[in-house]
């Protein structure tokens, strides 16, 4: 069951503790007595894991990526292992593996602290080390040729250290190096013949049910959320390969891609999204939401799907309260914007006066929103 949603109106009240907030709960009749236990035990699994600020995850993401190379470089200096052989590779990768999955399994009985960080470090560059090895040395063995064996090896490291990887950015940058190398497999290898427009369109649609399911709703375990997250980035690489203009994967296949399909896509997540963050699809109806959504589908017809991308991730973020993502939305959106109106087939004072128009519309829609009273909070 889903908590009950607080009152935005409620934020700038002091914080209280979970077991206040859960007695208020049932106090108003809002957590049923059925619903207690599973409450309970999602605000434990939820307090005992970890959330580092983001500017911590970057660093560990460098610090990771520093350390993998410098120590990869080591061995193939000192002569311990070969690039060119993929049975060395594959066996100190599956070292480095085993290692890296040690480590993990060590870290949840180790108290907090500096030595604790320096485990979680540790097992993560080892993790690290061992994927790329292992991936490095399976394809060398089947043939850098081979077609699909990069995204197979990927796959199979990502599935056989995904339950035991104690780092969140592991279990997302994983599923998201899978979901990479199946799109240059599309496009850079001509595996679905000389136009890939629906195996991307497929990969896109997939990508986007998987981020639905596991990222709007609060059934899904916690520990498959930085699959969503990869599922989410992966639409933004496809999204980011149509902005780049007209002849968006032209360098991969020698004709454009066809971004119909995506863009449909799209445009049904985005209205969903927002019926989602609404709380239903009757919610649709009300006058603020109906032009909201008619907005979404007159962007789809107008081929920007870059703009509507960065809405949904800037709805979700907003929705979740998770300010990366709100950020990431906020960036993205100026950044789309340009990129749509710099590949417009018009003049620079079509694509001046467009510009202007798009203003003064906006303007007008604030002025409406205002007069008729949708920018001010429904209490009940």
């Amino acid at each position: 069951m889903n908590p009950p949603s607080m009152n935005p109106s409620s934020m700038n009240r002091p914080s209280i503790d979970a077991e206040t907030l859960i007695t208020s709960w049932q106090a108003s009749g809002a957590l049923p007595p059925e619903a207690h236990g599973a409450v309970v035990e999602a605000v434990r699994a939820a307090a005992a894991e970890e959330h580092p600020p983001l500017h911590l995850k970057i660093l560990s993401a460098v610090g990771t990526l520093l350390a993998t190379l410098f120590f990869l470089a080591f061995l193939v200096v000192a002569d311990i292992i070969s690039l060119n052989s993929g049975s060395s590779l594959l066996g100190w990768g599956l070292a480095f593996l085993a290692a890296g999955i040690g480590l993990s399994l060590a870290l949840p009985r180790t108290a907090q602290g500096i030595g604790r960080d320096i485990l979680a470090q540790t097992a993560f560059t080892a993790m690290a080390l061992g994927k790329v090895m292992s991936v490095a040395g399976i394809v060398l063995l089947a043939g850098a040729h081979t077609p699909w064996v990069p995204t197979a090896a990927l796959l199979a490291v990502t599935v056989a250290t995904y339950p035991v990887s104690a780092s969140s950015l592991d279990r997302t940058l994983s599923p998201y190096a899978v979901a990479a190398a199946a799109l240059l497999e599309i496009l850079g290898r001509g595996s679905f013949g000389r136009d890939p427009s629906l195996a991307v369109a497929a990969l896109f649609t997939a990508a986007t049910a998987v981020a639905g399911l596991l990222l709007l709703t609060h059934r899904v375990p916690q520990a498959l959320r930085p699959i969503g997250i990869a599922a989410l980035a992966t639409m933004g690489t496809i999204v980011c390969i149509l902005a780049s203009g007209r002849d968006a994967g032209l360098w991969a296949n020698q004709r454009p891609l066809d971004p119909r399909v995506i863009e449909a896509v799209l445009t049904l997540s985005l209205v969903g999204t927002i019926a989602w963050a609404a709380g239903g699809l009757g919610k649709l109806a009300q006058p603020p939401l109906a032009a909201a959504t008619v907005g979404v589908v007159l962007l789809g017809f107008a081929g920007a799907p870059g703009i509507s991308f960065a809405l949904l991730v800037l709805i979700v973020g907003h929705a979740l309260h998770d300010v990366p993502l709100r950020v990431v939305g906020v960036l993205a959106l100026p950044v789309f914007l340009v990129l749509w109106y710099y590949g417009r087939d018009m003049t620079f004072l079509e694509k001046s006066a467009t510009l202007v128009g798009s203003g003064l519309l906006l303007l007008a829609g604030r002025a409406i929103i205002g007069w008729a009273g949708w920018n001010r909070e429904q209490t009940p």
